[in-house]
């Protein structure tokens, strides 16, 4: 899938924005690593990681080594200036009917 992601735009919000689940627990605070990725290619097209990456992977990458430290990026916390290839188990497209639910819900028809 390819998602286009807006300047300043993280690639949670990104991913949102274009009608895509993306796992989360704590819905793009950086507070959890439930969005962590791996990123594939374009490491260099990368924003810096932010404090709450510094914190969250580097205490994750010493309980789990799946993958290479540095190629694993937290979805609500990075930017991109470029195309990059990133894997996320469990990303999928939002199903109209679940957007239908939640908007009548909230009393919204």
């Amino acid at each position: 899938m390819d998602i286009d992601v807006h300047p300043g735009e993280t690639l949670i919000q990104a991913a949102w924005r274009a009608g895509y689940h993306w796992p989360t627990l704590c819905y793009a605070m950086g507070t959890c690593t439930a969005c962590q990725c791996e990123v594939l290619d374009g490491l260099h097209l990368l924003s810096e990681r932010t404090a709450a990456e510094v914190a969250l992977l580097g205490d994750l990458n010493r309980r789990v080594r799946r993958a290479n430290p540095r190629r694993v990026r937290l979805a609500c916390q990075v930017t991109v200036a470029g195309d990059v290839t990133v894997r996320k188990p469990g990303v999928r497209r939002r199903s109209p009917t679940t957007c239908e639910e939640v908007g009548n819900a909230n009393g919204n028809d």
